[in-house]
């Protein structure tokens, strides 16, 4: 797969997704469950509910917009170039920006 050369701006929606997505899983994890709310063991936080809405509203357009680019026409193989997109924006928001 180092022979696939990934457009920059698929590669910056893909690190968009990853990034809306971490901060959707950040959100959640920080509101109390539905349950401990239900037993008035936690209040309702409504304006993070609104903000975890919000944030999860990113994600299907971003999608869209991947699976709607024009690379993935020429790829043999889309499960394998879908890996590669992937691991290059992983790769990218791990490494520090200079």
């Amino acid at each position: 797969m180092t022979d696939l050369h990934i457009p920059e701006d698929l590669l910056a929606l893909k690190r968009d997704f990853l990034t809306a997505d971490t901060r959707c899983h950040e959100i959640a994890d920080s509101l109390p469950s539905a349950v401990a709310v239900l037993a008035l063991k936690a209040n309702a936080e409504p304006e993070r509910q609104a903000d975890l809405v919000e944030a999860r509203s990113d994600r299907p357009r971003i999608v869209g917009e991947i699976s709607r680019h024009p690379w993935w026409a020429g790829c043999e193989n889309r499960t394998q170039a879908s890996l590669a997109v992937l691991e290059a924006a992983k790769t990218a928001l791990a490494t520090p920006a200079e």
